[in-house]
């Protein structure tokens, strides 16, 4: 799943901008407005995937049926034929998000369920964080070499990475399908089930869900607004050349090695608190993007490591909490539904990712920076992208950081909760 996410936002849309011809106004409003897709079809899914009913599970069916379809999309929108319209870029890019969703929703749910303890759920949450820094290495390691290759253009790279995507993905779902048990849903009541709008409503009317979704869109589009203009920045800010793909190996790489720190650190302040922690983190290392300089690989490659430290506290914590809130939910309306609950982390996250990338694109059209291959942007243009990558992730993380810092769903809450839940149960 991290093999197919990282390329799809670092590398498809310079890929489409540039060498695809379609520019960045139109790659970028693209990849928006596909994405506002998935804020009608993840809740839905989330719905039907809680209300499913087979002898292999409610999450299992869903994985199965996104294989095929994430074969297909992958396989047109990795490996096109210049040149493309924009309906071709649009298109296939909403069937990958079909598929993508199927996908997505079922595994994280799945995984919500596995445990109702604080801490597992943040332990299972941080396995599975790690395993996808392990993909999403696999993914950027493929561009790095095919960029040292004589000869080598975007294009090979984006194959590439498509051919060993479909070729894993049918593996590992199988895998992921023998390799764990589905727990039964959990239910304290016996009242009907509401209907689809109602179910949204009921989801959206519990206070820490805003303020947990309003902090996953701020980190997704700080988050987005690095990945869509890393190779930008890296190639021409920083002039790496053949070594810019390189350079996001140290990125994942940190966030692989310091995850075990910040699971360690979540079991002795709590999930929100090390969230906050590692924002602190990040914004005493954003300064330093505005002073790397040019042409120095071991010079962005050790900054990169330092600035990959907490990579991977965004995902593996506000998915955690999310476990913790759907104990809310079921306490007030009697079924667990984590299904709707993570459909709504997901298009959240998917929806800000495409937003920035569409925010972003048009922007740097409107600096002076044209993406276009073998183009020498203006020093103003260069400059100009340099204080975009620093000041909006600052920015973003910065009002992260007030919204979490009090959340109010803790250990001692989600315990309280998880009592009631289970004396409702013995009644």
């Amino acid at each position: 799943m991290q093999a197919l996410l990282a390329p799809l936002f670092i590398y498809v849309p310079p890929f489409y901008a540039g060498e695809m011809g379609l520019g960045l106004p139109v790659a970028g409003a693209i990849f928006g407005a596909t994405k506002l897709f998935d804020v009608l079809t993840d809740p839905v899914l989330g719905v039907f995937s809680d209300r499913l009913q087979t002898r292999w599970g409610r999450r299992r069916p869903w994985l199965v049926a996104s294989v095929p379809v994430l074969m297909l999309s992958i396989a047109m929108l990795f490996r096109p034929e210049a040149p493309v319209t924009p309906s071709y870029f649009a298109s296939w890019l909403l069937i990958l998000y079909v598929g993508w969703t199927f996908l997505t929703i079922s595994h994280i749910s799945w995984a919500a369920e596995l445990s109702n303890d604080y801490h597992e759920r943040s332990r299972i949450s941080g396995f599975k964080q790690a395993a996808g820094l392990v993909g999403g290495l696999v993914a950027i390691t493929i561009p790095a070499i095919f960029d040292r290759l004589p000869g080598a253009v975007p294009a090979d790279r984006l194959s590439a990475l498509g051919m060993v995507i479909i070729v894993a993905l049918p593996i590992t779902v199988g895998l992921a399908l023998v390799s764990a048990s589905e727990p039964p849903p959990t239910r304290v009541s016996s009242a009907p089930r509401p209907s689809l709008l109602k179910a949204l409503r009921l989801a959206a009317s519990h206070g820490p869900v805003y303020r947990l979704l309003a902090a996953n869109v701020l980190m997704s589009m700080a988050s987005g607004v690095v990945a869509g203009t890393f190779l930008f920045f890296a190639g021409q800010v920083l002039r790496l050349g053949t070594w810019s793909s390189f350079v996001l190996i140290p990125l994942m790489g940190a966030g692989l090695v310091f995850l075990p720190i910040w699971m360690r650190l979540s079991r002795r302040i709590g999930k929100h608190r090390t969230l906050c922690v590692a924002l602190l983190y990040q914004l005493l290392i954003a300064p330093g993007i505005l002073f790397l300089p040019t042409g120095n690989v071991a010079v962005a490659f050790g900054y990169f490591l330092m600035l990959g430290g907490n990579f991977a506290v965004s995902t593996f914590i506000p998915r955690a909490i999310m476990a913790d809130i759907t104990d809310a939910d079921t306490l007030r309306f009697g079924e667990q539904r984590a299904g709707l609950f993570m459909s709504l982390l997901l298009s959240t996250n998917k929806v800000a990712g495409g937003l920035s990338v569409a925010l972003t694109y048009p922007l740097l059209a409107w600096i002076g920076f044209d993406a276009a291959p073998d183009v020498v942007n203006s020093v103003e243009a260069l400059e100009g992208l340099r204080w975009l990558v620093f000041l909006a992730p600052v920015g973003l993380f910065a009002l992260t950081l007030g919204l979490m810092w009090n959340f109010p769903l803790d250990e001692n809450e989600q315990k309280r909760l998880r009592a009631q839940i289970e004396s409702a149960q013995s009644e």
